[in-house]
């Protein structure tokens, strides 16, 4: 996600998604939506689109993808929808999302994060104004090398460099939690969704720093967003079945999840090992915030939600996502809260 068009204004996504009363499960026609623009870092199929009930506000769409291999529809935009829900009850802002329907096709659409006045530098560029040691950005479809480094994979995407670089830069808009906490500190909860939602996607154009446009204003890290590849959004109903059938099958799919997207040397850090050494550089105070949600956390509304059925969503879809879930759940809650 690129800068996109600003939304109306500089406040909770969460707050904006209730005050707008609707049901994100609910498919929106939007095959009449104004066209903005196409997104830049996505493909014909990502675009910009106005809202009509409210001409301030605007949504990244996507379309769900089927691969040529299997002729089967993946499940991005339940995966987006899902992945929200987990955020708000974990304490992460993030965008507001929704199901929606374009051409007969499904797709997802993402509120856009960047308040009005504001500038959203990706990961990328907060890397680079931070001089961060050892980081090349890398370019997708291309091998990325740090010529010091010929063996470090995804050189200096790491998160002590993110730290770095988010020196100064204070929490969310309308974040809940403690006012003390960073915007590093709330990048940590990041990357716990991440391991929630078996999230591999957190690469440098999937994080980002809203820039005030006026001077005096502090920068502040931006809203979570683009989690459409999580919760095995990609795997056939078969193969979820299998997996199901076989909880060992099911905790050896979960464990490699891999955080492939961040530096590291031979074989990338679990999800869940990422998470535990992101909430080691957080502040005392982020650290007790984190392991206090992720101890409280319950899952059961979005469980029920997937047992009515979501449009567009299998059964072994819904119930591998719910048993993935409460799995990543009890691997986090057992590495990070246990004699916390």
């Amino acid at each position: 996600m690129t800068d996109g068009p600003a939304n109306a204004a500089d406040r909770s996504v969460n707050e904006q998604t209730a005050s707008r009363g609707l049901n994100p499960w609910v498919p929106i026609d939007v095959s009449d939506w104004v066209l903005l623009g196409v997104e830049q870092a996505g493909t014909n199929s990502v675009i910009w689109l106005r809202d009509p009930n409210d001409h301030e506000r605007v949504w990244l769409h996507k379309n769900t993808s089927t691969p040529i291999s299997t002729g089967v529809e993946q499940g991005e935009d339940w995966a987006e929808v899902a992945a929200t829900h987990v955020a708000v009850a974990l304490g992460v802002p993030c965008a507001d999302t929704r199901l929606c329907r374009r051409h007969g096709r499904r797709g997802s659409l993402s509120l856009s994060v960047r308040p009005n006045g504001h500038d959203l530098n990706e990961g990328r560029v907060a890397l680079l104004s931070a001089h961060s040691p050892g980081y090349v950005p890398h370019v997708e479809g291309e091998k990325t090398v740090d010529p010091a480094r010929p063996g470090v994979k995804r050189p200096g995407h790491s998160l002590a460099n993110i730290k770095t670089a988010l020196h100064g830069v204070q929490a969310p808009p309308g974040f809940k939690g403690p006012a003390a906490m960073s915007g590093f500190d709330v990048f940590v909860g990041y990357v716990i969704l991440d391991a929630l939602v078996a999230n591999r996607d957190r690469h440098e154009q999937n994080w980002a720093v809203l820039r005030p446009q006026l001077v005096g204003l502090p920068d502040r890290l931006a809203p979570s967003y683009d989690h459409g590849g999580s919760l095995g959004y990609n795997l056939s109903d078969a193969e979820r079945e299998r997996r199901l059938s076989d909880p060992i099958s099911l905790t050896a799919w979960a464990r490699k999840g891999t955080a492939h997207r961040f530096e590291h040397v031979g074989q990338a850090p679990s999800l869940v090992d990422h998470a535990v050494a992101a909430i080691s550089l957080a502040s005392p105070e982020a650290a007790q915030w984190w392991q206090g949600r992720l101890a409280s956390l319950d899952l059961s509304p979005l469980s029920a939600v997937l047992a009515q059925g979501v449009p567009g969503m299998s059964l072994p879809a819904a119930t591998f996502t719910n048993k993935l879930l409460n799995l990543n759940l009890r691997r986090l809650q057992d590495a990070i809260c246990i004699g916390s």
